[in-house]
């Protein structure tokens, strides 16, 4: 039961970033590719694919601390 609750907060917390942070997210931790691999698909260099993860990441930290 705890498990899927956090799960349903994790979802909700991921849903508040922006589409281009959601992206990465799902592509790096849900599909499992690489920084290249991501960089590619979204047409975007490899540095802009760091700075977006480490952005979404520490959103998602700050949003699950507060629940």
């Amino acid at each position: 039961m705890e498990k899927l609750q956090t799960q349903q907060q994790l979802r909700a917390a991921i849903h508040k970033l922006t589409a281009a942070q959601q992206q990465v997210i799902l592509l790096r931790f849900g599909e499992g590719l690489k920084i290249s691999e991501v960089s590619c698909l979204m047409g975007k260099s490899e540095g802009a694919i760091k700075i977006l993860q480490h952005r979404a990441l520490r959103r998602l930290r700050k949003l699950l601390k507060e629940r």
